[in-house]
């Protein structure tokens, strides 16, 4: 990876004197942001360009060149890595389209040329890209001309799937004054991918910030592990989560979508920043470029008493608090101004203070306290009359922010042309409302209460017994996935049992007549439910009756229910179960995910788990904190932790389960999701009254 960011000598392929050759835009790119190395050419028709021969022959050109650049049609590719290859050349950049995003007979070009990267150890950035940037050293391989001065050096590192979006970000950093080290075009990723390259740049001395772009994500649990060793801010802006759009996506970049609420709850657990567009991911990017927010105390300084309320509406609702103003702070301001033309409160407004300098002043003395940890500076300013104030002081505010290492989010409001103009001048981001720049400390704030917290390696969940496989139990889940891939509830049940979980009892009757003897031994009132081969929902079909509290209601409700399934080829008798009683209900679940590996779910269980969604889910592994975390983030979660003097859940109980379900998927590697639905909670104690295990 080192070579291809930062080669001593770059070969570009597919290189012509025709004026619409696009490998020369290759070339060009190179000189005019000064790359320094060994540039060579190569071209099917010979001739020169900007000076340098262009080579016809690979044999006339040296061994062990560091990086190779094709760009030339798709069918030509393989034969110009072999030839690389022959030369000793093993990193490459594939900027030619028409592989698997364009038809089959290109996904077979592909795969050809993915043997042989795999045979020959040869490492490669594509296909079907805009390529690389290195901005630090001026390697800039792109088909199309770039403007040294559009893409200015910094520390924010972009990968993206799509090369149209990384240009996008580019240009959308050059207005935010947000300079660049790395851009990387990933394409098709048929041979570096998004793992790749975040395991690099989380080593990259020039790279503070990591951007991505994804449209697709297959290697979930690398991913996952890459982001545990990246110390780095993460911003991800995930696409292709809609039916419409993965459609695009296969065509753009041969793209498969993946569950994207698995891909936000990996996010949440480890501290990378999601965002849906554009302008949150520049916004996030231009928190990460300020000093951190180290805690929530705010101070609000603006010269609108509009724009203060604004400000300090958006703060309340991201839960930073405004100190109240010291009296030694009230009294410095006072003496500097004796009228009483400001109100001296957080926030604070100086509206009409005309003297602009002296903003600085109050900006330092704000910086000094140990009680202040960020400042929002909402700032107006007329064109012609304070454009030089105004420049004095947001330059100031670059060296200040430098100087207390405390965020100061600039909100500058004039005409666009002013503004612009000002950004020309520094070199710090600006924000365009107060929302914004709040949202952005906020950010910085998550990361730092992120970073804390994982200074603690947790507690680890309750440990399991091992050797409770069963021969029984793999007979089951094998027959199951002959059948309907699903165990029988009775089944699922017994499962739990045999993994410690605490099962209401049960038992499984073939015959009405059988009903009365269970009754005995369970005692009234009492749950009947169908168990059939193929019902998820049995509150929807019918198969489940509920207090049933004498013998007569027994028999003649049993009598219903099997009468009900008795024509139902896969009906195999009915469940009777002891009734609990209810406070709340919980869904609690786990399953494998193709590329996350092992995601565990918990939530308000019932029918509520589906009508009102309120769910949350994490990838293995799992700690108690997580689990408590996941608790939390429920909108059920006050009544999970015990709400107006009610009990609420065994947390103890939920770390068991959580650990005994992490079990059952490393005992049964055939199944491929559990469900406890519901798991009642009365009292403070939780039973499970209802299970489901699907095999793959």
């Amino acid at each position: 990876m080192e070579k291809i960011f930062n080669p001593q000598s770059v070969l570009v392929l597919g290189v012509s004197e025709n004026p619409q050759n696009l490998a020369q835009n290759i070339v060009a790119n190179l000189l005019e942001f000064d790359w320094q190395g060994k540039l060579y050419l190569f071209g099917q028709k010979g001739g020169s360009y900007a000076g340098y021969p262009i080579h016809t022959d690979m044999t006339a050109l040296p061994d062990n060149i560091d990086l190779a650049v094709i760009l030339t049609p798709a069918a030509a590719v393989p034969d110009l890595m072999r030839a690389c290859v022959g030369k000793n050349i093993k990193n490459m950049v594939i900027e030619s389209g028409g592989f698997s995003e364009f038809s089959a007979a290109g996904a077979g070009l592909e795969d050809e040329i993915k043997t042989i990267a795999q045979t020959y150890g040869v490492k490669f950035v594509g296909p079907n890209g805009i390529s690389i940037v290195n901005r630090i050293n001026g390697l800039c391989l792109p088909f199309m001309r770039l403007c040294p001065a559009e893409i200015l050096p910094g520390g924010l590192s972009v990968i993206s799937q799509s090369g149209g979006l990384a240009l996008t970000y580019i240009g959308l950093g050059r207005k935010e004054n947000l300079g660049v080290a790395k851009v990387i075009s990933m394409g098709n990723k048929s041979s570096l991918d998004e793992v790749d390259y975040l395991k690099f740049l989380a080593r990259d001395a020039d790279t503070k910030v990591i951007g991505l772009y994804l449209e697709s994500l297959e290697r979930g649990r690398e991913f996952m592990a890459a982001l545990a060793d990246c110390e780095k801010p993460v911003i991800l802006h995930k696409a292709n989560t809609s039916p419409q759009s993965q459609v695009i996506a296969q065509s753009h970049t041969a793209a498969l979508a993946v569950d994207d609420a698995v891909v936000s709850a990996a996010c949440r657990k480890f501290g990378v920043f999601r965002v849906d567009s554009f302008a949150r991911f520049m916004n996030y990017a231009k928190a990460f470029s300020l000093p951190v927010m180290r805690g929530e105390n705010l101070m609000v300084v603006s010269r609108s008493g509009g724009h203060a309320v604004v400000a300090v509406d958006a703060a309340a609702a991201a839960g930073f608090t405004l100190p109240a103003l010291s009296p030694e702070l009230v009294e410095k301001i006072s003496r500097q101004f004796r009228a009483a033309v400001i109100k001296l409160t957080n926030p604070l407004d100086l509206g009409d203070i005309f003297d602009i300098d002296y903003y600085i002043t109050i900006l330092e003395m704000v910086l000094a306290r140990d009680d202040v940890d960020g400042v929002v500076l909402n700032h107006i300013f007329q064109v012609e009359s304070e454009f030089a104030a105004t420049l004095r002081l947001v330059q100031k505010v670059e060296s200040l922010q430098e100087q207390y290492d405390k965020p100061i989010t600039l909100v500058l409001f004039s005409s666009v042309k002013a503004v612009a103009e000002l950004m020309e001048k520094i070199s710090i981001p600006a924000f365009s409302e107060p929302e914004a720049a709040i949202a952005a400390l906020k950010v910085s704030l998550s990361r730092v209460r992120y970073l804390k917290a994982q200074k603690s390696p947790g507690t680890p969940l309750p440990p399991v017994v091992t050797g409770l496989a069963q021969p029984l139990f793999f007979e089951w889940l094998n027959v199951a996935a002959r059948r309907d891939r699903a165990l029988f509830a009775d089944q699922a049940l017994t499962l739990m049992e045999e993994y410690g979980l605490p099962v209401a009892s049960f038992a499984l009757v073939r015959h009405p007549r059988a009903l009365f003897e269970e009754a005995e031994d369970l005692g009234f009132p009492l749950v009947l439910k169908a168990v059939a081969a193929n019902m998820t929902h049995k509150s929807d079909a019918g198969a489940i009756l509920v207090g049933i509290a004498e013998p007569q209601t027994l028999a003649d409700v049993g009598a219903l229910l099997f009468e009900r399934f008795a024509a139902d080829s896969g009906f195999c008798g009915v469940l009777i179960q002891k009734q609990v009683a209810i406070d709340f209900e919980m869904i609690v679940g786990a399953r494998r995910d193709p590329s996350f590996g092992d995601v565990f779910l918990l939530g308000m269980g019932g029918i509520y788990a589906e009508i009102m969604e309120d769910v949350q889910i994490m990838p293995g592994p799992l700690t108690c904190e997580m689990v408590s975390v996941m608790v939390d983030r429920l909108r059920g979660g006050r009544i999970l932790r015990g709400a107006r003097g009610k009990a609420g859940a065994d947390f103890e109980l939920l770390y068991q389960i959580m650990a005994r379900l992490q079990a059952l998927l490393n005992d049964y590697p055939k199944i491929s999701e559990i469900e406890i639905n519901p798991l009642v909670f009365n009292s403070g104690q939780g039973t499970i009254v209802d299970a489901r295990v699907v095999v793959a």
